[in-house]
């Protein structure tokens, strides 16, 4: 298993990665897991369990949906902001766009 590293010891840019209901926080240059956040362990997200993740930087922010559900992470340590759940509209796709893409 990959060791894993805090975001305040991060060299440089780092990219978000959604797979299977968990988010990863990864170290471009290197490749090391500075964090990752499953979201079945947070409120409601038990949905996410296996399930595809969108996700996106804004900011010191990471958005990520899956499922209906759209939770807001610290780009520090993958804490939880906010989230919010609209699991009763649709199949479950969930995607997200920022003003960037």
């Amino acid at each position: 298993m990959p060791e894993r590293h805090s975001s305040s010891e991060r060299s440089g840019a780092v990219v978000a990665v959604g797979h299977a209901g968990s988010v990863l926080l990864l170290e471009v240059a290197s490749g090391r897991i500075l964090w990752e956040r499953a979201l079945t362990d947070l409120p409601a997200g038990s949905p996410c369990e296996g399930q595809p993740v969108a996700v996106r930087l804004v900011a010191d922010t990471v958005v990520a949906a899956c499922m209906g559900h759209v939770f807001a992470l610290t780009l520090e340590d993958g804490s939880l902001i906010w989230q919010i759940n609209r699991r009763g509209r649709g199949a479950g796709e969930t995607t997200l766009a920022t003003e960037r893409d």
